[in-house]
Order: structure tokens, then C-alpha cells, then sequence
């Protein structure tokens, strides 16, 4: 690191982000990743780097409800469509939107649903996948711990991939949904040194209004809405909050639950959120791409009255701690020895004068984890 500078936003005075809420071809995974191209190629033609796709965009969420005494037609065919259309990682899935990510030389931040590469299973994970400009898979974060009756349909994911990405535009982390209100694990994001903190949903819901359980927040009302500008405020950065838009054209009709979605909510409601938790843009409802810039004044001005991580925080008192892999380790100190991302290093042997290649062997000794590698 040659300058201060170089601590906000990679240096930059600013970055221009986009946030894709747009309907995914519904329980197709073909179709929805060559929707994420065109929109990667748009937002690039804007002038975004960084563009961010909503909870298990690829390719939907399960907006159906299961229980004992469902028809085992619908279940069954449902199931089976929800398998089908999962996302292995690596695959050639993967590699068009990295593809889509090199060509248009931005960051890409996309929600599927991931079926475990392993043989012995075939558990599906709620997951976020992050690509870096060179279209490389910088790493995953599979969700902790599925809401309510999302169990029904994903595994529990673990610490080990809980990173923040360390880029030429900022540092940029992210969690699903509900571990948005999993104090601790943003606490533990946060001291990692976020600049973007993206946060993923279904779409925009309230849940006390009735008579569904989830409705589509008229008032502003939806939890997401304030958690996420709290998060802002707290890490002092900027909020990436992406909710799902469907179009109720994009389900299938011989999707065996079509008759049985609720999908009401999913009209949109994201918004980019301000250092100082005040949305920039949005909350916006409907089909667009949503632009905002990223100015790095924000965070040093929000940090110079409250930083959290430093001068604002009391280590001696409270701290947060995070298992990887049985490695208890104090989240702030955790950023120095998590995923290192191909831009990372790329920077290092800049600045250094050293080969990147040699770079790369260094870190292999050192037994770091390198981000590109998709762990």
C-alpha cells in the first residue's frame, strides 16, 4: 500500500455500481445466466464495475410452500425441477457469467441455487458467488442458516467461506437475507474491512400486515430496508441491497407449482445505502437496472466520526470471534488471513516489482488461500 488513499475504494474517488433487479427465466438456469450476460453487458456499457444479482437468482427461489399433505405430484415434480436447475460450481454456467465479468471488465456478485459438487450428495445450498474482473471465482459464501421454511429446501452452510475480497475498486463482502440480522456474523463482515456490503434478497416483504405471513411492504416496513442502512452506518460503507423482481410471465406453466407461488413480493424494493445510512438510490420498484455512485468521501468523512473498526471501537472490552474450519480467530484479524483475490496479488507485484507468478508461488507456500480458485 503506497498511500492512505489506497484504503478506500482501492484508491478511487469513486465507483459506479448496478443492481439487476430483474426477473430470472424462472427454474431455468440456461436461460436466466444468458439474461445475467446481457445485464452485465448493459450495466458495463453504463459505466457500472461492479453489478449485483438478488438471493438464488439462478434461477429462483423456491416462492412455494411444502408440508406433509402436499400432492405428491406437485412435490415430487417440483423437487425434481428445483434439482435440475441447481448450479454446480464450477461449470459451464459459471464460466459463460465469467466470461460475461472478463469481457466487461466488472465485478459480478450473483445469488443461485448451488447443488454440492461432491459425489456423496446432492444437498443445495443458498450461495453467492462472487467473479472478479478477469471473470476468475474470487469464492462462495453458501447461507448459514435457511429462515423458516427455507430449510425444507437448502442445506446449512460454515465459517470457512465467511471473506471479504480485497479489490482494485474496494473491498467488498455480502450476506443472504436473514444473516443480515445475525448480529455477530455483520459485526464480523464489518471488522473485516467492508467498502461494499452486498445483501441479498427475495424481494421487499413485511410481516406483520397480513393475511400472508410475507406481503409486499407498501410503507416501508420491510426489515431489510433498515438493517441493511444500519449496516452501513456501522461499518461505514456502502449497502448493496438487491431485491428479487419476477415476472409472473417468467413461470413456467408446466412448472408443477405454478398454481401455488407466491410471488406478490417480488416486485423489486433495492436500494444502495450510504455510509452514513442514507439510501443514494432507491428503494425502486419494478424491472431496471439501478445505478449509483460510490463516492470515497463518504467513508472517510462517516469514519472520521465513527469507525468501528478503529477508534470508535473498544477491542478491549467486546470483540467478535469466527470459526473457520475449527480456527477461532478475532474477526478483525481475520481479513489479514482470508481469501486472497487474483487483483490482490496482482497489486502486490505491482507495487513491488515482482513477477506475479512469483507472487502466486509465495502465497501457495504459505498455504493462503487464493480466491480465484473458487474455495
Amino acid at each position: 500500500m503506497t498511500s492512505p488513499r489506497a484504503k478506500v475504494l482501492g484508491g478511487r474517488d469513486a465507483v459506479k455500481v448496478c443492481l439487476a433487479q430483474i426477473s430470472p427465466a424462472y427454474m431455468s438456469r440456461d436461460e436466466t445466466a444468458k439474461r445475467a450476460v446481457n445485464a452485465i453487458e448493459e450495466a458495463s456499457a453504463n459505466g457500472a464495475e461492479l453489478i449485483v444479482f438478488p438471493e438464488v437468482w439462478l434461477a429462483g427461489y423456491p416462492y412455494w410452500t411444502e408440508g406433509w399433505e402436499s400432492g405428491l405430484q406437485q412435490w415430487a415434480g417440483g423437487r425434481i425441477r428445483f434439482f435440475d436447475e441447481a448450479v454446480l460450481v464450477p461449470s459451464p454456467v459459471t464460466e459463460m457469467i465469467g466470461q460475461a465479468a472478463a469481457k466487461a471488465n466488472m465485478y459480478v456478485v450473483v445469488g443461485c441455487n448451488e447443488i454440492d459438487p461432491r459425489p456423496g450428495s446432492n444437498t443445495i445450498y443458498n450461495t453467492l458467488l462472487f467473479f472478479d474482473r478477469h471473470g476468475d471465482l474470487m469464492g462462495r459464501h453458501r447461507k448459514l442458516m435457511p429462515t423458516f421454511s427455507e430449510r425444507l429446501y437448502w442445506g446449512a452452510g460454515d465459517g470457512s467461506d465467511i471473506a471479504v475480497y480485497d479489490t482494485d475498486i474496494g473491498r467488498i463482502g455480502g450476506l443472504i437475507c436473514g444473516e443480515n440480522i445475525i448480529t455477530p456474523l455483520r459485526a464480523a463482515v464489518s471488522a473485516m474491512g467492508e467498502d461494499f456490503h452486498v445483501a441479498v434478497f427475495p424481494g421487499s416483504f413485511a410481516l406483520h400486515t397480513g393475511p400472508r405471513l410475507e406481503e409486499w411492504d407498501m410503507s416501508g416496513n420491510f426489515w431489510g430496508h433498515f438493517v441493511t442502512r444500519t449496516h452501513a452506518l456501522e461499518a461505514g460503507c456502502f449497502a448493496l441491497s438487491v431485491s428479487a423482481y419476477v415476472d409472473p410471465a417468467d413461470i413456467p406453466d408446466d412448472f408443477p407449482q405454478a398454481e401455488h407461488m407466491h410471488i406478490d413480493y417480488a416486485r423489486g424494493g433495492s436500494q444502495v445505502v450510504s455510509p452514513l445510512g442514507v439510501p443514494i438510490a432507491g428503494p425502486l420498484e419494478g424491472s431496471q437496472l439501478i445505478y449509483a455512485t460510490c463516492e470515497a468521501w463518504m467513508i472517510k468523512a462517516t469514519k472520521a466520526i465513527v469507525d468501528t473498526g478503529g477508534h470508535y471501537g473498544r477491542p478491549d472490552v467486546v470483540r467478535t470471534i469466527l470459526n473457520q474450519g475449527g480456527n477461532w480467530q478475532v474477526a478483525g484479524e481475520l481479513y489479514e488471513s482470508g481469501p486472497i483475490s487474483r487483483d490482490a496479488l496482482k497489486r502486490s507485484a505491482d507495487q513491488h516489482e515482482i513477477e506475479e507468478d512469483k507472487v502466486e508461488q509465495l502465497a501457495d507456500q504459505a498455504k493462503l488461500m487464493i480466491g480465484k480458485d473458487g474455495a
